[in-house]
């Protein structure tokens, strides 16, 4: 059976690819940048001291805490891991601080993260503070947190695939 509106129907693929390339492969591992500091400056956590486990940025390196892996939750939201401290431990957000950090997996809105497409970037937001505050940057520190999504360019973020399936 031929579709009665060829054009249309291509219309509408061409229009959904966007969309479709912002889903992140479970199977790989990502880089997280940002417009801010650009792709020589990852996401990746503290290990050990006082900021154990807390996210922050730093210089690209080949190291598996800045290897992020996107885990779907079923309702539109990702769990992120890191292959440093493996799939048992969620991106979650402190409530005081609003910062992100490694925490173990449960059922927290802190751990259900939203990949928002922004042009050529996206926004990351929870469902625990909602769509109007978006992981940014502390410009002083590099460590992410939630703030009121503007346009500010630690808002602005980039899922580079490391090539590196999960095992």
């Amino acid at each position: 059976m031929r579709p009665l509106f060829p054009a249309l129907c291509l219309a509408l693929a061409v229009q959904a690819a966007p969309a479709l390339a912002q889903s992140p492969d479970p199977g790989s591992y990502y880089k997280l940048t940002t417009q801010f500091r650009g792709t020589g400056m990852p996401m990746d956590v503290f290990n050990g001291g006082p900021r154990n486990n807390q996210a922050r940025l730093d210089r690209d390196q080949n190291v598996s805490g800045q290897n992020w892996r996107f885990i779907p939750t079923g309702d539109g939201s990702w769990r992120l891991t890191t292959e440093f401290r493996g799939s048992r431990m969620c991106l979650d957000i402190n409530p005081p601080t609003n910062r992100p950090e490694l925490r173990p997996c449960g059922n927290f809105t802190g751990q259900f993260w939203q990949i928002v497409p922004a042009g050529n970037w996206v926004r990351l937001t929870t469902t625990f503070r909602g769509p109007r505050m978006c992981l940014d940057i502390d410009p002083d520190s590099d460590q992410p947190e939630l703030r009121p999504c503007g346009n500010y360019s630690g808002q602005f973020w980039r899922l580079g695939r490391t090539g590196r399936a999960v095992r």
